[in-house]
């Protein structure tokens, strides 16, 4: 079909005349249609007469004949015989009704096509891009790749997606996902929620008649940080629980061929018996502290009802938890948050801990197994002198840093405090002096507590600190500590032949870890197994963190409630949460371990696993694993 025509079609009409021609086409063995009788079809369902139509069509190669009259008549037939003898038998097939009823009667074929129920009108999403609000179903990317190819099929996936074509906007996704595998060994998780969204827009219709439940939920990520791989980390998570929920769902649909032209096995390890499947919309945290409200919060509340969010999922940091929960709180929405450990957050007033679920590690308790872990190693040995590096403008770095000056108080004889330092936000040369200070002053032990990436030059400088190896000091890290980037700086260091291969003296506290004894790849948890086996098939075993399973169970929170509580809405869903899990304190099975809420909304007895890094000899590369 002329694009002309095409474009006119999707744009007046609304109609996804592609999936119609498509459909058309199947229905014989007699072949596909010519471009010919395509632009026939869409002049008709634009409005035109036959008449018009010979006109576009043919009106050019008939001005050789000079009657007038003969030369209309030619012109009628022209148009006459394909209709008559191909195109209305598979529209009238295509129905259900004989040809004669439809023969001529372009406006029923039109209402035909309107019509929701018959999967031919388009429903583009809602708008989701405005003033410090970044969100996305599958309109737009946060993460691109360096491939042309893949970026390319990604710019055409968002564009069909935003003009409502979800059957071409899916194989183009599906192409990205299956490049991005192929050329770099894992794929890209944001392709992957793009992709199952696309599978629910595409059978809405028959979701709705087999009374499947679709339930959106939102996710704040920070794309911002550290060049997206924070996001990355998260939507791992995401990701892979949307397609365990989704998977069994899928299998009831028609058209299978067109859903699994990825590995079937990726999603073998669901058991979904609810008729439910999960929407993930994704949201760029903006993480300005100092804007007088959380935008992103108020525009999710806004949404709710349009788009059928019933959670939110995040946010990263604990300063924009802090600043969020009150608008979720007054609007009855529910936060489950999988990554702000701040000790502030345990004191929420009654009405935001009735919206509040934490999946990670507070602060208290994350920081005092640090010590704790310290303490044991230096019990027998003089006192070692310790300095505490960390953010002032963040309440997380605030709070993390205060539990550990309180458990170091308690353990005197072992540890001599020294000096803190609050600045690590600040410019790389203000950091020097203190550095000397740390050396002069013989310190040992240096907590290094970076924020949540409100401010840029924490991360930078951590990176600065971690590769000076001051003093051989042993570098004792919070969860935010735990990157990548802390192993490629170590790298880099062995690569210039700087260090040996040796463990350096850098530990963290964090929530999970892939080898962990108790909710690891070995351990006797069943669903941390799996997760780790299928994420491994999909990222890689290095690109499954701590905040890949503490969002994984955030989903999973949400989706146990709707087992038991089918709910219609995120208010009813607040009510079910709180029953199920706090009044009553049901415990849910985790990647993470047991999950059970208090009535403040933190876990209560969380996980922690104590991390070194360390040279894997075998894989000759540097690595974080449990000590």
């Amino acid at each position: 079909m002329k694009t002309k025509i095409r474009q006119e079609i999707l744009e007046i009409l609304n109609i996804d005349i592609d999936l119609f021609i498509k459909k058309l086409n199947e229905i014989t063995d007699s072949g596909v249609f010519d471009e010919f009788r395509e632009d026939i079809i869409g002049l008709y369902l634009l409005g035109n007469s036959r008449k018009e139509v010979a006109q576009i069509l043919l009106g050019h190669t008939r001005q050789k004949i000079k009657d007038k009259a003969k030369r209309e008549k030619k012109l009628s037939q022209d148009i006459a015989d394909p209709l008559s003898k191909n195109i209305y038998p598979r529209i009238a097939k295509l129905m259900g009704v004989y040809q004669e009823e439809i023969a001529g009667e372009w406006a029923k074929i039109l209402n035909f096509l309107l019509d929701p129920q018959n999967n031919y009108k388009l429903n583009p999403p809602p708008q989701l891009n405005y003033d410090n609000f970044q969100g996305s179903i599958g309109n737009q990317f946060f993460i691109f790749s360096g491939s042309q190819d893949i970026v390319q099929d990604k710019i055409d996936a968002t564009n069909f997606y935003q003009r409502g074509l979800f059957y071409q906007a899916f194989h183009c996704f599906v192409s990205a996902w299956n490049i991005e595998r192929e050329s770099y060994g894992s794929g890209n998780p944001e392709t992957l929620i793009y992709l199952n969204n696309c599978l629910i827009e595409k059978y809405k219709n028959n979701l709705e008649e087999q009374k499947i439940k679709v339930y959106t939920l939102a996710v704040v990520v920070p794309f911002y940080h550290n060049q997206g791989k924070v996001a990355n980390e998260i939507l791992r998570g995401i990701s892979q629980i949307q397609s365990y929920i989704n998977y069994s769902i899928y299998q009831q649909l028609p058209d299978l061929e067109y859903i699994y032209e990825f590995e079937e096995s990726f999603f073998r390890l669901n058991n979904n018996h609810q008729k439910i499947v999960i929407k993930i919309l994704i949201v760029n945290e903006q993480n300005n502290i100092h804007f007088p409200t959380n935008r992103t919060a108020e525009r999710l509340c806004e949404l709710s009802s349009e788009l059928n969010i019933i959670a939110v999922l995040g946010h990263y940091s604990s300063e924009m938890t802090r600043q969020a929960i009150t608008i979720y709180a007054n609007h009855g929405m529910v936060l489950l948050n999988f990554s702000s450990t701040s000790n502030e957050l345990s004191n929420f007033s009654t009405a935001e801990q009735l919206s509040f679920y934490r999946l990670t590690t507070q602060d208290s308790i994350a920081a005092r197994n640090l010590v704790d872990h310290l303490t044991t190693i230096y019990t027998n040995s003089v006192p070692q002198n310790s300095s505490i590096i960390y953010n002032q403008n963040s309440s997380y770095s605030l709070s993390y840093k205060q539990t550990i000056e309180d458990a170091l108080q308690q353990n005197k004889g072992i540890f001599n405090h020294v000096d803190d330092y609050p600045n690590l936000g600040n410019s790389h040369n203000q950091i020097r002096p203190y550095l000397t200070e740390i050396t002069e002053n013989n310190v040992n032990i240096i907590f290094l507590i970076p924020d949540g990436g409100i401010e840029p030059n924490s991360l930078k400088n951590t990176g600065f600190i971690s590769r000076l190896n001051v003093n051989h000091c042993l570098i004792a890290g919070s969860a935010t500590f735990y990157q990548e980037n802390v192993i490629n700086w170590i790298d880099e260091l062995h690569q210039l032949e700087l260090i040996e291969n040796q463990n350096r003296n850098i530990i963290a506290c964090i929530p999970w870890h892939f080898n962990s004894n108790s909710n690891g790849i070995n351990s006797n948890n069943h669903i941390a197994q799996n997760f780790c086996i299928l994420g491994s098939n999909l990222w890689g075993e290095n690109n499954l963190t701590w905040r890949s399973a503490t969002a994984f169970d955030a989903v999973l929170t949400v989706f146990r409630t709707l087992e038991r509580y089918p709910i219609n809405n995120h208010q009813e869903l607040a009510t079910n949460m709180n029953n199920f899990l706090k009044i009553n304190q049901e415990i849910i099975n985790g990647v993470t371990g047991q999950i059970q809420f208090s009535e403040n909304g933190d876990r209560l007895n969380p996980p922690t696993e104590i991390v070194k890094i360390n040279f894997n000899q075998n894989r000759q590369e540097w690595e974080w694993n449990i000590v």
